[in-house]
């Protein structure tokens, strides 16, 4: 009897044992949003050990999955199309075209799906990595974080974006336009905006576009009307890529002429236009107010 008292005590020990650890790896479950920068060798180094921890990855696609197959290696994958976001946070209710009601009605189940997907595998103590190109800031399916509850522990990787990629093709800073300080982050026009780009460029300030939908010849004239026909501009093909990045330079004036903007790759280029391509760092102002208090006099 007492080796069996001794046999059933030692088997609820280690169940008990069990419950804590198995407690315990409920508590390190993580959710993460990881940028994976313009090309595959701009990850930064925290992105890749987020990598390495992760139990799950979401990707969009085959073709990103293949694209950051030696980061993800042999770790279960899901996928998280960008078609998810498309009609987020409208009440289906308020849409009378049937199929566009219907196609509202789809995506809030397949969000809701996705999520509930997200948070059982973090409450379970697993660690899931949201791998996104670019920087995920910028056009990035961060609803997820949105839709998740806000004590489940979460971070967000920021990546090397287009806008930072471009700048850096370009060799110039985009702040030092000589006697401008903005930049304006914008892509075209869509229905309902109030910020509208001509509204944007009353300003002067230096443009940065992201070109999906791009009309060329809108935009140009528009900026025709604010900005001086020399003011320099740049497309940026595949920022980022030292393989296939090109810098192609024009102005304002000529761009429509110079350009073959027909044929530029879609959805892989960024437009820069602004003083700050010619003037580099030079400053109207000099910004004297930046001078080092031990070296005045």
């Amino acid at each position: 009897m007492r080796a069996k008292a001794r046999i059933l005590i030692c088997l609820c020990l280690a169940l008990l044992c069990l419950s804590a650890t198995m407690r315990a790896e409920a508590g390190n479950g993580k959710f993460y949003i990881v940028g994976m920068g313009t090309a595959p060798d701009l990850i930064t180094i925290r992105g890749v050990e987020v990598i390495k921890s992760a139990d799950i990855i979401l990707v969009g696609d085959e073709q990103e999955r293949d694209l950051w197959k030696d980061y993800i290696k042999d770790k279960e994958v899901w996928y998280c199309p960008n078609s998810l976001r498309v009609l987020y946070g409208i009440d289906p209710k308020t849409i009378k075209d049937p199929q566009r009601r219907a196609r509202a009605e789809n995506g809030i189940k397949a969000r809701q799906e996705l999520v509930d997907r997200i948070r059982a595998a973090v409450e379970s103590g697993r660690i899931v990595a949201s791998l996104q190109a670019g920087d995920p800031m910028m056009f990035g399916l961060t609803f997820m974080l949105e839709m998740l509850p806000k004590e489940m522990p979460s971070e967000i990787v920021p990546g090397i974006g287009a806008f930072q990629a471009a700048s850096a093709a370009v060799k110039m800073s985009p702040p030092y336009g000589y006697d401008t300080n903005g930049v304006i982050l914008t892509l075209m026009d869509w229905e309902g905006r109030a910020d509208v780009n001509e509204k944007l460029m009353a300003a002067g300030s230096t443009m940065v576009f992201y070109t999906m939908h791009f009309d060329y010849p809108k935009v140009f004239s528009q900026l025709g009307r604010f900005y001086p026909a020399d003011t320099p501009v740049a497309v940026v093909c595949d920022a980022g890529d030292r393989n296939s990045q090109k810098v192609i330079r024009s102005t304002v004036g000529r761009f429509l002429q110079e350009v073959d903007y027909k044929n530029l790759p879609v959805e892989k280029h960024i437009l820069l236009v602004g003083k700050f391509l010619k003037v580099g760092q030079a400053r109207k102002d000099f910004l004297p107010q930046i001078e080092p208090e031990h070296n005045r006099q």
